[in-house]
């Protein structure tokens, strides 16, 4: 039987972005996960789920296509497509792309810089499916140490985008009266236990987003206005409004280690994607007070910053 006639539950979906050593490692560790078939010739004699990878490049300049490439010929048996762009599209436009040929009954948005660990995609596969009532799950990020990495939290609202533009987010107990966009981990020196146990919440990040197809029809996948940062936030917002009964998941249980930033090391321009992304959401999906507060918050937030790193206060002009 051609192995294009099984239809995949499963589809990867990475975005790649001269991360060409880490990209190829993530596969990788993809093709471990003993929970995933990924020769479909033998699917139909293989209770492992049938599996396809999606990889969009954003127009690398360190040879990531060629490595890419190769990657596939080496593994001729897998279901393996590679987009190629001729400019970098984002994130968000990327990861749409993806959707678009994706064949699968789940997908799953990996970043490039992760590396799996002990079947952590079929175990969130088979937790998903289970689960019904759950529209979207994650799994626990961890650090190269093996420490706990934030993955996710709640939605923004006045209170909470007040208290994290400001930094107050960082103090003792402000967290236990506002709940906050970004939980702490348990190593900092709060000491928060949110990343300790499963639980539903408002929003996971894009490193690993597990979500069924039908939920990414009916909500069209990330906002294409964004480019990167604050895309999962706003796409969650609207998963959670679109099926306000079903929930999203932080699950403990499957584990991958998240490298993080690895295509983007220039802090201040992440900072500056973040407020833009936070700017973005309010203005899309609160009242037009709240957006001028909110730009408010981060302007005081740069000026803040900038008493202590001068070169900070350009920022408000991207504002």
């Amino acid at each position: 039987m051609p192995k294009n006639n099984i239809k995949p539950l499963l589809s990867i979906i990475i975005l790649s972005y001269n991360t060409k050593d880490i990209t190829i490692n993530c596969l990788n560790s993809i093709l471990k996960d003993k929970g995933l078939c990924f020769n479909f010739k033998s699917a139909t004699n293989d209770k492992k789920s049938p599996t396809e990878i999606i990889v969009v490049d954003n127009n690398s300049q360190d040879q990531s296509v060629e490595a890419l490439k190769k990657f596939k010929q080496k593994h001729s048996q897998l279901q393996f497509k590679l987009i190629i762009n001729k400019k970098n599209v984002g994130f968000a436009r990327g990861n749409n792309q993806a959707i678009k040929i994706a064949r699968g009954n789940y997908l799953l948005f990996l970043n490039s810089d992760t590396l799996i660990l002990h079947s952590a995609i079929s175990q969130s596969l088979d937790w998903l499916s289970a689960h019904p009532h759950s529209s979207v799950c994650t799994a626990q990020l961890l650090n190269q140490d093996k420490s706990i990495q934030a993955s996710g939290g709640f939605f923004p609202n006045l209170f909470n985008t007040f208290t994290w533009a400001l930094g107050l987010d960082d103090l003792p107990l402000i967290n236990k009266i506002i709940p906050p966009i970004h939980p702490h981990t348990p190593n900092f020196y709060t000491k928060d236990k949110f990343y300790t146990n499963d639980h539903p919440q408002d929003w996971v990040t894009g490193a690993f987003m597990l979500i069924r197809q039908p939920v990414v029809s009916a909500t069209q996948g990330f906002d294409p206005s964004y480019f990167m940062y604050g895309e999962e936030i706003e796409w969650s917002y609207r998963i959670k409004k679109k099926f306000p009964q079903q929930s999203i998941n932080y699950l403990i249980g499957p584990q991958i280690i998240h490298l993080g930033g690895a295509s983007d090391n220039y802090s201040q321009n992440k900072l500056i994607r973040e407020f833009q992304g936070m700017i973005a959401f309010f203005s899309k999906h609160k009242p037009v007070y709240q957006q001028k507060l909110v730009k408010l918050f981060i302007t005081t937030g740069i000026l803040l910053r900038s008493l202590i790193k001068k070169d900070y206060r350009h920022l408000i002009s991207k504002i």
